[in-house]
């Protein structure tokens, strides 16, 4: 249970989880698409699939401010927060990370968005210089980091995009079979144990 805590334990969101007295973070802070992990480990077909795929359709961290039709003296500070007996500091905090009205994004957001960016070009340099054998790419389009409700929708979605793939993958698998390059020992071996998925 702790490795699978640990693989999601994204900086700064959610904590890191101590394995062997060392301190683990989500793999994917340096490999997203973890190819040459499966490779490694004696992988001879892989499948991909890449979570970032449509990651440029998602926006931007933070859409266009209506600063009160371009006066810039309009983007003053917010009034500062009153209350007593803790009040006024929950109110700040929740402010600041969850941001104010619908035009400012909170820290949380922010984060989240920033670590996508970066997640998304690691992974592309990770791809072109390690491509799989094969790239299953779910169009998640509005799933967000956090939408944990909405896992029924997102396995539709997956499986989805590996229906969509199966049978040309299938078919590359036999041709690489008749051709030699997947010999009958690798290829039966894939069968039993089933492809090797990065993800």
């Amino acid at each position: 249970m702790d490795a699978v805590r640990a693989s999601y334990a994204l900086p700064g969101i959610f904590k890191p989880v101590s394995i062997n007295n060392r301190w683990m973070f989500d793999g994917a802070l340096v490999n997203p698409v973890p190819i040459s992990v499966c490779r490694a480990m004696g992988a001879r077909y892989v499948i991909a699939v890449n979570l970032n795929f449509d990651m440029s359709s998602r926006g931007t961290v933070s859409p266009q401010f209506d600063l009160a039709k371009g006066n810039p003296e309009a983007a003053v500070e917010p009034e500062p927060v009153k209350g007593k007996n803790g009040v006024a500091v929950r109110r700040l905090l929740h402010r600041q990370l969850f941001g104010r009205g619908e035009n400012a994004p909170g820290i949380s957001t922010v984060m989240v968005d920033a670590f996508n960016i970066v997640q998304d070009r690691i992974a592309r340099s990770r791809l072109a210089g390690d491509p799989p054998d094969a790239m299953i790419s779910p169009r998640l389009y509005d799933m967000g980091l956090f939408d944990f409700h909405r896992a029924g929708e997102l396995i539709e979605l997956g499986y989805a995009a590996a229906s969509r793939d199966i049978d040309d993958i299938a078919a590359e698998i036999e041709t690489r079979r008749r051709r030699g390059i997947l010999d009958d020992t690798q290829a039966d071996a894939a069968d039993e144990a089933g492809p090797t998925v990065a993800a």
